[in-house]
Parts: C-alpha cells; sequence; structure tokens
C-alpha cells in the first residue's frame, strides 16, 4: 500500500477501466444490441468496445503509471511463450470438458443456444479474429492487469487472483448464459495459475486464443453436422 497517490488513483482508474466497464458492458453486449443489427456489426461493436479498453488500460500503464508494459506481463512475444501457451492449451481443454460435464450434470445448458447460432453466423475470417481478439484483449485486462494491479493495491496474492477470475466468469454469463459462465470462471482460474507461474502474458494469450479457437471450430463442425452444442 506504499503506492504514490498518482500511481494509485491511475491504477484504481485502470482497474475500472479493466473489470468494472467490462462488466457493465457485458450487460448491453451484442445480444442486447437492436435485433434490426446483423450479427456481424452487432460483433464488431462489440469488439470496438473491448479494444477502447484495452488500449486506455495500456495507455494508464505507459503515460499514467509510468510503468513498462513488463509490469503486467507484456514483453516482447517469444516462440517459446507461444510454445509454453501451446502445452497449456491441453490443460484448458480437459478443464473446459470436465467443467462444461459437470455443469450439464447440473441440469445447466454449457451455453445459449440462441448466440452461439449468432457467432456460427459469422463469416470464418470475423471468427478467427475474435479469437485472436479475445486471447489479447481478456489477458491484457482480466490477467496481466488486474492481477497484478489488484496484487499491489490490496498487498494480498489471493484477491489478486480471485477478483479477476470471478469477474471474467460474470462477463460471460449475460451473452453465453450461466453454464457458460462457470465454465469461464473455471478456465479463468487455469489462466492465473499460469500467469503466476510463467508472469508472461503472451503465454496466456497463445493459450487462450488456441482454447477458443478450438471452442469455435468444435461449434462450426456440430452446425454443420446438425448436432447442438448445448
Amino acid at each position: 500500500m506504499g503506492l504514490p497517490p498518482r500511481r494509485r488513483i491511475a491504477s484504481l482508474t485502470g482497474l475500472v477501466l479493466a473489470l468494472v466497464l467490462p462488466a457493465v458492458l457485458s450487460a448491453g453486449g451484442p445480444s442486447e444490441i437492436p435485433a434490426d443489427t446483423d450479427a456481424v456489426t452487432s460483433i464488431l461493436i462489440n469488439e470496438a468496445a473491448i479494444w477502447s479498453l484495452t488500449l486506455a488500460v495500456l495507455g494508464i500503464v505507459l503515460f499514467w503509471e509510468r510503468r513498462s508494459l513488463l509490469s503486467i506481463g507484456l514483453g516482447r512475444p517469444t516462440w517459446s511463450a507461444i510454445r509454453y501457451g501451446a502445452a497449456m492449451t491441453s490443460g484448458l481443454m480437459v478443464l473446459a470438458m470436465v467443467a462444461g460435464a459437470l455443469v450439464q450434470a447440473a441440469g445447466l445448458p454449457v451455453q445459449d443456444e440462441g448466440q452461439a447460432e449468432l457467432v456460427m453466423a459469422l463469416p470464418i475470417g470475423l471468427q478467427i479474429f475474435v479469437v485472436l481478439s479475445a486471447g489479447f484483449t481478456e489477458e491484457v485486462l482480466f490477467r496481466g492487469y488486474a492481477i497484478e494491479r489488484v496484487t499491489e493495491l490490496t498487498g494480498s496474492r489471493w484477491l489478486g487472483a480471485l477478483i479477476p477470475i470471478f469477474v471474467f466468469g460474470a462477463v460471460h454469463a449475460p451473452f453465453w448464459g450461466i453454464g457458460h459462465a462457470l465454465i469461464a470462471g473455471m478456465t479463468g482460474l487455469w489462466l492465473t495459475l499460469i500467469y503466476r507461474w510463467r508472469r508472461d502474458l503472451w503465454t496466456n494469450i497463445a493459450a487462450h486464443a488456441l482454447l477458443d479457437g478450438f471452442v469455435f471450430a468444435v461449434m462450426d463442425i456440430s452446425s454443420k453436422m446438425g448436432l447442438t452444442t448445448t
């Protein structure tokens, strides 16, 4: 708690952008955009909002806190980080499948079928963009920045881990449903452990993007085969 007042205010502002505003925006995400707006436009509006928050947080780190991006684990991307991320993806997939099975056993759908159909209606190129975008923006906001700054401001590694995990799961609920939010919380736990271990956000970004890419691929294949993923 010995931070200079300027840096403390900057970090608190950054946490509002990284944790509070995404939660607020999730309640009015693509599923709440007027029905006469097409799916591509809806997704692009949502992506513009999350990228605006991400760039604002990076700007706070550099120009208000006056710190290096290394302070949130965002150094130069390396092949080592990508390899570790790819290796960690298998653990994420297993955890997501176990969490999905538990959610279904509890009688909850894994995801909202209507929103899954909205995503599957997107062109493949836009789906790839969404996957890569989520890998970067969500890891910057919910892992690198949130974990480091909550830990620093509270002096608690537990709060630094648990608060972002809770928010990360919660922001998935309005669009995907409660079941998916619980699965996201479990994967958020694993991604938090990866970040605590490596302190290299590119490892997280790679693992997150590869996991989402796998999920989208399964959804696409299931859709084409006339199967349901809920």
